[in-house]
């Protein structure tokens, strides 16, 4: 059965971001964001694994990605976007099981989830240019060591909205506008 890292890159990404913001001790921001995150033994590894090992090569990976960066200052990205590709570069330079094709997905969507939707294209377009300076810029599956369960590209789908009906005119369409300030259009 395939399986997803996304709740361990986002608790890794979370475990970051406080210890880059909140100038937290990375053993503490790491325990607070496992213990509110309830993860498996083995997505908690994972994300432990991401986090010291972004934490240990952030020089050399932060160097990577501020060289590709065009036209903007490393440093006044957002701490959101960094962090998420600094976890991406560390998978493709020291995670030789992890498709980049999972990375890079990973990396967009996450980035879309916890900044914004062109924060999404932007990550993209550096790990773009950053796989191919990295191991796995002709990457062949046949020749990655094997993993005993694969991992699997997810797409979250949002959930279906509710659709309520008001009639029209009643008391409850009414309030609902005023408060909306919406125009109620007539059948």
């Amino acid at each position: 059965m395939a399986r997803s890292r996304r709740k361990a890159r986002e608790a890794a990404l979370q475990t970051l971001y406080e210890i880059e913001v909140g100038k937290s001790q990375a053993p503490n921001a790491l325990s607070n964001t496992l213990e509110a995150a309830g993860l498996s033994q083995d997505l908690a590894d994972y994300a432990q694994r991401l986090m010291e090992g972004v934490k240990k090569n952030q020089h050399d990976l932060d160097r990577r990605i501020a060289m590709l960066v065009e036209g903007y200052d490393y440093k006044r990205l957002a701490a959101v976007d960094r962090n998420v590709m600094r976890i991406a570069a560390y998978e493709l330079f020291h995670e030789p099981a992890i498709p980049p094709a999972v990375t890079i997905n990973e990396a967009v969507d996450i980035a879309k989830k916890y900044s914004t939707a062109e924060s999404g294209r932007f990550v993209n377009g550096v790990l773009g240019k950053l796989l191919q300076t990295s191991p796995k810029a002709n990457w062949d599956p046949a020749a990655a060591p094997v993993e005993e369960e694969p991992e699997e590209i997810v797409r979250e789908v949002p959930e279906e909205p509710v659709v309520e009906t008001l009639e029209a005119g009643s008391d409850e369409a009414k309030r609902l506008a005023k408060v909306g300030g919406w125009k109620l259009k007539s059948e």
